[in-house]
């Protein structure tokens, strides 16, 4: 479990990094590829910052089951790791909502598929 955490942390961290300085890339929608999302600038940044809060919380949970294993983490410390979740979901549905939706510039109907 903790060489899936690092692995996850490192990819974030990662992403995060790269995404930082606005590069342009589509995102395919997950039940349709033909049609997507654009990410550029800003709608790219706010996902590598969505991105970077999520690896800070991966550090952040790691760092709590080594010092207090087998007890509960302090209240106050729930309460911050809760913010920052909701703020890194926050983040990555902004990016999403900035970009802008339209067709897969390198979508190709099937071979097989029959034009309408």
């Amino acid at each position: 479990m903790r060489t899936f955490l690092a692995f996850v942390i490192m990819m974030c961290l990662t992403g995060g990094l790269y995404l930082l300085s606005g590069p342009t890339f589509f995102w395919p929608d997950r039940w349709d590829p033909s049609h997507g999302v654009f990410l550029s600038g800003l709608s790219a940044q706010l996902l590598g910052a969505g991105l970077l809060l999520v690896s800070a919380l991966g550090v952040m949970a790691a760092r709590q089951a080594s010092h207090h294993a087998g007890k509960a983490a302090p209240r106050r410390w729930q309460w911050r790791f809760f913010a920052l979740t909701v703020l890194a979901l926050v983040l990555i549905s902004a990016a999403f909502s900035v970009g802008e939706p339209g067709p897969n510039p390198d979508w190709r109907a099937p071979r097989d598929a029959q034009p309408t």
